[in-house]
């Protein structure tokens, strides 16, 4: 089926709406193209719009009134997407929102309820679900070889000084809303089904403004494994991103490499539980047959580490499921209802770290 490029406005042109918006836009052109685009400041307004070939609109409303647009993706300030979101939606825009999708279950509700009324779609970019590290780690825990999964760490960790308005409360910065958002789309689809109890702690150390640098968050519940995720630039010793413990074996890496191994049970003798002395004095001991194996993506990216910008397969894979939805009426891959778990969950986080209530 042959369709026309969807016709791209883009709020805001810095890292994300330009460095991965507009530049994975640029290499879809039969799916995609920029017809006009906003930023704060009017020098590099300027200059993306000619380095695109489009429109400079000099605010948010005259690029969602702007009848050529049909998606708005919203790039701008976290503590903006919501509202942001919702004038591209009335406006009759289907739209594409940057994480945090929304700061609150609230915004997240008055979001979904905006494109129901409008009869317009709205997507919560959560691309790294498309990353590969993550899409094996999940086919080896749902395989089954782990056995039944009792631990998962998953660590987003750096060591660096940041100054820029991502350090600010007053923009809804800090480790939760910058980047804290993809490690927890990952632990709470590892975790699965079901509401989880939440502990947290965050602190503030390196950056100049005044949100958390240091996050730490446990996701817990019976029958469920224990999710683990520390998100820092505190961490001079980065630790593996992925570690998985199961009670048949484990899993560990990142990116660019994962290593498990796993020992069949049903081919050693059966071990039921003696209660007399050992004759030996000895601890319990039996030689395991471990199994091993491993993985490297086909081919190798850059991007998708800890704080980097994610890698250009995943956002292109992400921008075809959206084409997908927008043109042929698809479902969405990552709907709106999974962003409301998350951010639910994120929602608990700030309460047991002791991180200011966010609202716009």
């Amino acid at each position: 089926m042959s369709h026309r490029p969807v016709s791209v406005g883009i709020i805001g042109q810095g890292r994300s709406g330009w460095g991965i918006h507009a530049d994975v836009i640029r290499k879809m052109p039969e799916q995609f193209r920029v017809v006009a685009v906003t930023d704060a400041i009017p020098e590099r307004l300027q200059a993306s719009a000619e380095a695109l070939g489009c429109r400079a609109a000099p605010d948010v409303a005259a690029l969602v009134a702007d009848p050529a647009v049909e998606l708005v993706v919203v790039a701008s300030f976290n503590h903006l997407h919501a509202a942001h979101a919702r004038q591209a939606l009335a406006a009759g825009k289907h739209v594409l929102c940057e994480k945090p999708f929304g700061l609150t279950v609230k915004d997240v509700d008055a979001m979904t309820a905006a494109a129901a009324q409008a009869g317009r779609i709205i997507a919560p970019f959560q691309q790294r679900r498309y990353e590969k590290d993550f899409l094996k780690v999940r086919e080896i825990i749902d395989s089954g070889l782990l056995g039944e999964i009792v631990h998962i760490r998953i660590c987003w960790h750096g060591f660096k000084r940041r100054w820029d308005w991502q350090t600010s409360r007053a923009f809804a910065g800090g480790a939760l809303n910058n980047n804290g958002p993809h490690p927890l789309d990952h632990a709470v689809a590892l975790f699965g089904a079901g509401e989880p109890r939440v502990w947290a702690q965050a602190g503030h150390y390196l950056c100049s403004g005044d949100a958390e640098d240091h996050l730490k968050f446990i996701l817990s519940a019976p029958c469920h494994p224990t999710v683990e995720v520390e998100l820092t630039d505190i961490w001079a010793y980065g630790q593996d991103r992925w570690t998985v413990c199961g009670t048949h074996g484990g899993l560990r890496g990142n990116e660019r490499t994962l290593e498990w191994k796993w020992v069949d049970f049903s081919k050693l003798p059966p071990r039921p539980l003696d209660l007399n002395p050992t004759p030996d004095r000895s601890y319990n001991s039996e030689k395991l047959e471990w199994q091993t194996a491993n993985w490297e993506p086909e081919t190798k990216t850059a991007g998708g580490g800890a704080g980097a910008a994610p890698p250009p397969d995943a956002v292109l894979a992400f921008y075809s499921g959206l084409y997908a939805s927008i043109r042929d009426g698809k479902p969405l891959h990552i709907t709106p209802a999974e962003a409301r778990c998350r951010i639910a969950v994120m929602e608990q986080i700030r309460h047991q770290a002791g991180i200011p209530a966010q609202s716009v």
